[in-house]
């Protein structure tokens, strides 16, 4: 049986990353849904989608947000510097103005090995993470569990202009939210595989019915009738991919600054 995984907090494994205002005292005002899900790379440093960091104005006196609970504790860091890299995946350098917070959460070590296909994975993210009952707002962790479908050696999100790169298919879509979220494995030692950044999606007719009546010197369409089948699917950036990225946050390439912090690992 897989060794079940320590849920008593979403938080410790990820965090939410929402659009922000800094008050004068010093808190913050979310504002609008969760933009996504981001998690550590050790030290200050987190890592999320790019889509999610491109999505949010940083200009004064909006900000980027990390959402922070320890027991029945919220608070919230500020997102000091953002960094979109390749592959749409994004580093973010992250003040922790809360004494001890920023121990709050887990720091994951990573593998690079291939996962096959109908090998199970995990994720824990906050996929329309704002939950409202009439004037009440909460967030809401999010914990999804499939399989890999398959992995795709090129792919390549709508409206991204780099080259393509690896990713692996998971049998569940990626709502809003889940973007950033660490793609983990089930059996064994939990480590992280890679970047959940959205889904792919295919489409087909799969039946066409189309009736015309003759009249005298025309011919009338009476009804048209498609039906159309699609294949939607989560998709993940995957670990070895991400190693190759080279960041100025980091000052290193993500593989880098991975070894140096004692975040890489042989074990499954």
């Amino acid at each position: 049986m897989p060794k079940p995984m320590d849920l008593t907090s979403g938080y410790a494994i990820s965090l939410p990353v929402f659009a922000g205002r800094e008050e004068e005292n010093g808190t913050f005002l979310i504002e609008g849904e969760v933009a996504g899900t981001a998690f550590s790379l050790g030290n200050e440093f987190m890592i999320t989608a790019g889509h999610v960091v491109k999505n949010i104005d940083m200009s004064s006196p909006n900000c980027m947000i990390l959402g922070l609970a320890k027991d029945a504790s919220f608070k919230a860091a500020r997102v000091v510097e953002a960094e979109p890299l390749d592959k749409d995946i994004a580093v973010l350098r992250v003040e922790f103005n809360v004494s001890g917070s920023d121990k709050w959460f887990r720091k994951f070590k990573w593998h690079d090995s291939a996962i096959l296909p109908l090998q199970p994975i995990r994720t824990v993210g906050y996929a329309y993470g704002m939950h409202t009952v009439d004037d009440r707002k909460s967030v809401i962790v999010r914990g999804f569990q499939g399989y890999v479908v398959a992995r795709l050696p090129e792919f390549k999100p709508v409206g991204y202009t780099g080259d393509p790169f690896g990713v692996y298919e998971l049998s569940f879509a990626a709502p809003r939210g889940l973007s950033g979220a660490p793609l983990m494995n089930v059996v064994g030692t939990v480590v992280i595989h890679g970047v959940i950044i959205g889904n792919s999606e295919a489409q087909m007719t799969v039946f066409r019915s189309e009736e015309r009546i003759k009249e005298i010197g025309k011919t009338i369409k009476v009804e048209q009738y498609e039906k159309y089948e699609a294949l939607t699917l989560g998709v993940a950036v995957t670990a070895r991919e991400i190693f190759s990225l080279k960041s100025n946050l980091l000052g290193a390439s993500v593989r880098d600054h991975l070894e140096a912090n004692d975040l890489l690992t042989s074990a499954t």
